[in-house]
C-alpha cells in the first residue's frame, strides 16, 4: 500500500496534461498539489515558484520541458513518478532518471536505460537494451524493439514502431503510427509505413 507524501508537489504547467500527471501523483500517495501556469513565452509565473521545491514538469513537449526545467531554482527536487500497473521486468537492470514519468499500463525489459525529465505515456513498450536519453517524449502506444539508442529531446508519436537496433538522432520527430526501419538523423521528422523524412515547400 503507497504512503501518503507529506509535501506539496508543484506541478508545471497547468495545461491538459497536467491532470493526467496528478493522477498519476495520486496512486503513488502525493494529495497536496500546487500548479503553477508556465506563462510562456515570457514565464513570469516560475519567478514565484518556491526554493527547494518538490516539482514535476507536466509538458508532453521536449522542448517546453527543458525550457521549463531552466527555469526553475536550481535546488528544485524532482521525483521520478512510475504508475503501480507498469510492468519493469527486471528492476535491478533498469535505470530511471529523475522527473522521468512513466504512465499506465507501460512495459520495461531488461537492461533499459532512461535518462532525465522522459515521459512514457500509456502503454508503451521498451524491449531490452534500449538506451533514451534526457527529454524523449513517448506518446501512447509507442513500440521499441531491442537495442535502440533514443537520443535527447526526442518526440514519438502516439503508435509509431521502432525496429531493433535503430538510432534515432537529438530532436528528431517520429510521426504516429510511423513504423521507423532506418536510422534517422538529429533534428529530423519522419512519418509513414515504413518511415521516411518529411519534406516541406518552401
Amino acid at each position: 500500500m503507497n504512503q501518503k507524501q507529506p509535501e506539496t508537489l508543484h506541478i508545471v504547467p497547468s495545461g491538459g496534461f497536467s491532470s493526467e500527471v496528478q493522477a498519476l501523483a495520486k496512486s503513488l500517495g502525493y494529495n497536496d498539489f500546487k500548479f503553477y501556469d508556465d506563462g510562456i513565452p515570457s514565464f513570469k509565473k516560475l519567478a514565484e515558484f518556491p526554493s527547494e521545491a518538490l516539482a514535476v514538469i507536466a509538458a508532453g513537449s521536449s522542448e517546453l520541458r527543458m525550457k521549463i526545467v531552466q527555469e526553475l531554482p536550481a535546488d528544485t527536487r524532482f521525483p521520478t513518478l512510475i504508475h503501480k500497473s507498469v510492468l519493469l521486468m527486471d528492476p535491478s537492470s533498469t535505470e530511471i532518471g529523475k522527473g522521468t514519468l512513466i504512465a499506465a499500463a507501460s512495459v520495461c525489459t531488461t537492461n533499459i536505460q532512461i535518462g532525465n525529465f522522459v515521459v512514457i505515456n500509456l502503454h508503451c513498450s521498451i524491449g531490452h537494451g534500449c538506451k533514451i536519453a534526457d527529454f524523449v517524449s513517448l506518446m501512447p502506444g509507442v513500440r521499441i524493439s531491442g537495442e535502440v539508442k533514443i537520443h535527447q529531446g526526442a518526440y514519438l508519436g502516439s503508435n509509431a514502431v521502432i525496429l531493433p537496433n535503430i538510432t534515432i538522432g537529438e530532436n528528431a520527430t517520429i510521426g504516429a503510427g510511423a513504423v521507423v526501419t532506418k536510422d534517422v538523423a538529429a533534428n529530423t521528422t519522419v512519418a509513414g509505413v515504413p518511415a521516411k523524412p518529411i519534406i516541406t515547400k518552401s
